[in-house]
């Protein structure tokens, strides 16, 4: 009941988030009208619209093949159909709970209902966010080393959140690799300081706790098994979870070709940099935040970076979560009307 309440909650959060948002780059931008937008949107090639909107359908569809591969590899062979609600609803909690922390838990939930263990879930969403953060690396890399000189296009403030950006992921992934492969040391070193906090009287029941820090101990020893014996499914996942960052960022670059632009792999670039710099940022959706380093870095690309954001992330995003939000509930109702049936069979 509470895990609801709050969820209901982190979405009112979104929405006037998402309000404050639109107010704020309408507001900020005087030559902005309703009208015009009406105009720039009809003034742009259906094809590339619908390119646009198939490249965010390919954002959940290939987290999906990326799951149903980890799946096969535990044994667990699901249909794609399963495997996109195990997708569309972690997009969907991801994007309105703050650093994404609903969304592998919601995921989870539809797993272990298609009867997959606990133990064997918790491992394929682990190795599965690893990859994740892996393709944003891979694409960062890429930005900066194909195009350095983007940088210098976006403001300072951007420029920090792009750095903050880069360390989160890689801190993330060294934590991983520290966990999966050299345990001991992690382990060691929160025993040290939950044993430092509980002679300051921060915490108790330090017991209870250290428990649980051998679980997750013996999760990663798993883990780091499991990626050592499914090396060609690790591959395999990591592609789709590199096709899946790539897919949303060709929904800028659609749109961007659409309204006439022509540097075409300047946006992708800008764009892969709003990623890095958004990633990271603790508020629901990165709403806000993206919209901001969006604006800031096609600002040199387009002559209203105003309307071509608007357009470009009410696709990307606002579209998406409505879409993966769809999925989720309608995956949910049916699980709900089965269990409903069989009780009435019993």
């Amino acid at each position: 009941m509470k895990d609801g309440k709050n969820k209901v909650l982190w979405s009112l959060v979104l929405l006037v988030l998402i309000g404050l948002t639109i107010y704020a780059i309408i507001g900020s931008n005087e030559s902005f009208t309703l009208q015009g937008f009406i105009t720039y949107v009809k003034s742009a090639s259906v094809g590339w619209i619908i390119a646009a909107f198939g490249c965010m359908a390919g954002f959940f569809v290939f987290e999906a093949l990326a799951l149903k591969v980890l799946c096969s590899a535990f044994g667990y062979k699901k249909s794609l159909r399963r495997c996109i609600t195990y997708s569309a609803s972690d997009i969907y909690f991801s994007a309105i709970t703050p650093s994404a922390t609903g969304g592998q838990p919601a995921s989870a939930y539809f797993m272990m209902k298609d009867k997959i263990p606990g133990a064997v879930t918790t491992m394929i969403l682990l190795v599965n966010l690893t990859l994740y953060t892996v393709s944003i690396i891979v694409i960062g890399v890429i930005c900066f080393t194909t195009r350095p000189m983007m940088m210098a296009h976006f403001s300072i403030v951007s420029k920090v959140m792009i750095v903050i950006g880069v360390c989160v992921q890689f801190v993330l992934l060294s934590l991983f690799l520290l966990l999966v492969y050299k345990e001991k040391i992690i382990t060691r070193s929160a025993n040290f300081f939950l044993n430092l906090f509980m002679k300051m009287h921060i915490i108790k029941n330090v017991e209870a706790k250290q428990q649980k820090l051998k679980l997750v101990e013996k999760q990663y020893k798993e883990c780091a098994k499991a990626i050592g014996s499914h090396k060609k499914y690790i591959f395999g996942a990591f592609l789709f979870n590199l096709l899946q960052r790539v897919s949303l960022i060709m929904v800028s670059v659609c749109v961007f070709i659409g309204i006439g632009g022509t540097k075409i792999y300047d946006a992708f670039v800008a764009q892969g940099f709003v990623v890095l710099g958004s990633n990271s940022v603790p508020i629901p959706g990165a709403v806000g935040a993206a919209d901001y380093l969006f604006i800031d870095g096609f600002g040199h690309l387009v002559g209203d970076s105003v309307s071509i954001e608007l357009l470009s992330r009410g696709i990307s995003f606002y579209c998406c979560i409505i879409v993966c939000g769809l999925i989720t509930l309608t995956a949910y109702l049916l699980k709900g009307l089965k269990g409903m049936r069989r009780k009435k069979r019993c």
